[in-house]
Parts: C-alpha cells; structure tokens; sequence
C-alpha cells in the first residue's frame, strides 16, 4: 500500500513537471520585446481612450469625438498586433514549416483598414458638424485632460517604434505608426478647440477634423498597402542583396560561378535559395565544407537566413579541373 502511494506521489510530480515543461515556450513567448511592447500598447490604448473619451464628454467637441474614434480603433489595432506576434514567434511546426512570420503583415493589413474606416467616419461627422454647428463647453478642463492623453500617446509610439526596429517587427511598426498619427491628431485637435476657445467661432472645432480626418486615411491607406506588399513576398532589400553578393564574390577561389539566386522576406525570417558551382575535382566533403562555411559568413550578416544552396560541378572546359585528370 505503502509502496502504490509513493508511486502515485512520483506519478503525479512527473505530470506537474511535463506541464510545466511543455508551458514553458509559451512563457518565454510572452517575455520576448515584442509581445511585452504589444501588451503595453493594449494597456496604454485604454487608457488614452478613456481619457479623450472623457474630454469628449466634458465639452462635445466633434474634434476630440474625432480623436476619440481614433484611439477606439487604436485599442482595436493593439489588440489585433498583440494576438498576431503571440502567433508570428511560434517556432515552426509540422504544419508551418516556414514559421509564422505572416501573421504580422495580416495584422498590418487589419489595422490600415480600421485606420481608413476610421477616417472616413470622422470626416463624415466633421462635415456635419460644419453644417450644423454646436456650441461647445468647458473647454480649459477638456484641453487639459487631452494634453496628457496626448503626451502618453507620444510617449507610447516611442516605445513601439523603438523596438519593431530592434525586432524587425512590421506589426510593431504599424501599431507605432498608427499611434504617431494619433499624436498630430491629437495636436491638431487641441489647436483646434483651443482656436474655439478664444476666437469664439465655432466651426474650427469640425474644420480641424476634416483636416485630420484626410491625414487618417492617407495613413491608413500607406498601412494597408505596406502590409499587402508583405503578404506577396516581396525580394530583400537591394543593401540585403549587395552584401550576400559580396559574400559570394569574396569567395571567387572556391567556387566557379553562382546563379538563380532568390531572397525573399517574411516577416523577419529571410529565406534564400541559389545555384552554387563548384570544381568537380572537390568530394563531397569538401563541397559540403564549403557550404557550410559560406551559410555561416551570410548568417554573420544577416542573423537567423534560411539558406538553401544546390550544387553543381563546372564543366569540361574548366581550366582548373581539366588539368587534374
């Protein structure tokens, strides 16, 4: 009996290890700079939205509505970048082979389309409001609740932008790029209202979110289009390409000639295949050295490249080879 409940005590110490163990990627998941800077976003959209929701409420501006319905779809798009980078840096698996590196650029794509409605709402409600004037109200309460909306924006998109460059991460950039558009909305708002505060005519405050609307969907459009241009998997950049020839060409006393080469970008995997001729007089092992060694000098320029080379023997009028019969 004695025996059977030690046995039972191990049996179960073993499944709560296994648990642990197959939750551990998951958590390191959740510690990489991407999904921690997502997060932050998530929780500081909240935020801000609550605070210009407020300043909405505390004077009617159609303006601060504007900016307002901007950071609705800032929490939108933060949530949305947030769920793809907890996809994006899953290792590749059975059934993605290549990774998940695209679940970025669907993201980019779903938050240029939000940005785009957004505007277009805006500024429908801006021409409205420019038909039909409304008084606002206390104004220096509300201005004041939307300067600090606005220097939490700033200081948020900073952060993002700071580390989708760091992670090459194209749904960081956007999530950065929508909330530094909400930023000179939000300035522009705040000229705006103040404009009507001490000039007295009302229809600056819909003017100036006609104004910003435009810059919305010019933004939103830009996003969208990045985003399509991900999906459609696009070569390398042509600074990428020209230091992977340079490679190649360093190593002109190894190898005859190289050709078909292809590069391309998904995400912040790089993929890259090429055509590598070598002397025919090399075994097998030497040209599988060789391989190994130029893989390696690429990495060293371009870290994590996925790099596919197929091997070809000279032909019968190599110099070279055709002395060594």
């Amino acid at each position: 009996m004695r025996l059977f409940s030690v046995s039972w005590v191990m049996a179960q110490w073993c499944a709560r290890l296994t648990a642990m163990t197959r939750a551990l990627p998951r958590l390191t998941v959740l510690r990489t700079p991407k999904v921690r800077a997502a997060a932050i976003s998530v929780g500081a959209s909240l935020g801000i939205l609550a605070c210009k929701y407020a300043a909405y409420l505390i004077t009617g501006s159609v303006a601060i509505l504007s900016d307002t319905v901007e950071s609705v779809v800032n929490v939108v798009a933060a949530n949305v970048a947030l769920t793809s980078l907890l996809v994006a840096v899953q290792p590749p698996d059975a059934t993605h082979q290549y990774g998940h590196g695209k679940a970025e650029y669907i993201s980019s794509a779903t938050e240029g389309a939000l940005i785009f409605i957004a505007g277009a709402w805006i500024l429908t409600t801006a021409v409205q409001r420019l038909l039909n004037p409304v008084p606002l109200r206390s104004l220096d309460a509300g201005l004041i609740v939307l300067a600090a909306a606005t220097v939490a924006n700033y200081l948020t998109a900073r952060l993002l932008m700071r580390v989708s460059r760091d992670a090459d991460s194209i749904a960081l950039e956007a999530d950065a790029r929508h909330l530094q558009a909400d930023v000179l909305t939000s300035v522009a708002v705040f000229l705006g209202v103040a404009l009507v505060r001490f000039t007295g005519f009302q229809r600056f405050d819909p003017l100036v979110g006609a104004v910003v609307s435009l810059h919305i969907l010019r933004v939103g459009v830009d996003v969208s289009r990045r985003a399509i241009g991900g999906l459609m998997d696009p070569s390398l950049p042509p600074d990428e390409l020209q230091r992977i020839r340079q490679i190649l060409d360093a190593h002109r006393e190894e190898i005859v000639e190289y050709h078909a080469l292809r590069a391309r970008k998904t995400g912040v995997a790089r993929f890259l295949d090429l055509h590598l001729v070598l002397h025919r007089t090399l075994s097998v092992g030497q040209a599988h050295a060789l391989c190994d060694h130029l893989e390696e000098h690429i990495r060293s320029e371009l870290p994590g490249a996925d790099i596919t080379i197929h091997v070809e023997p000279c032909g019968p009028n190599c110099p070279r080879c055709s002395t060594k019969r």
